[in-house]
């Protein structure tokens, strides 16, 4: 895997999640730029479904993308790993990848996200269910840390700029 910290392909860490069917929300900042804000990232979150079908799905996946640790430890993706680790972070050959079984802020992870999450077109054909913007703005704040807080206020902002784009097109609910 020599020279993975020069790659970072989105489009390839997300094609080789949906080849395998992983159930996943995408968080984090690949998210938040998909969503709007003005920042530069690096890498790929996700907070996957805990199903053990989709566990083993992922680990396909991970498999596929030659997925490593950072921290060179054994990759293992049971129950007890996901429960104990707030996050897995590791390099694969189309750049870093974050698994965030339980994200900051919400109850239940992957359930919690699903229901406000949208498909999002990114090209290549994917559709990546995206965390909508009032949850990536919460997992954000309850972070706590100041760039986490900055970033809070951007996707209220984002908020209030969907919620008068409603207004102007008389789509409020």
């Amino acid at each position: 895997m020599a020279g993975q910290g020069d790659v970072f392909d989105p489009r390839g860490l997300l094609a080789a999640l949906d080849r395998n069917y992983v159930s996943y929300v995408l968080i984090g900042g690949f998210a938040r730029v998909i969503r709007g804000t003005d920042e530069l990232t690096s890498g790929v979150d996700i907070c996957p479904s805990l199903r053990p079908e989709n566990v083993e799905r992922l680990e396909r996946a991970l498999a596929e993308l030659e997925a490593k640790r950072a921290d060179r430890r054994r990759l293992a993706l049971d129950e007890e790993a996901l429960a104990r680790e707030s996050v897995i972070r590791l390099r694969t050959a189309k750049g870093e990848l974050q698994i965030v079984p339980e994200p900051a802020g919400t109850r239940k992870g992957f359930e919690d996200l699903r229901r406000g999450a949208s498909r999002e077109h990114i090209g290549h054909g994917l559709r990546p269910q995206v965390a909508s913007v009032p949850d990536l703005a919460r997992m954000s704040a309850a972070l706590g840390r100041e760039r986490d807080l900055e970033r809070s206020r951007e996707l209220r902002r984002i908020m209030e700029l969907e919620v008068g784009i409603q207004r102007t097109l008389g789509l409020e609910r």
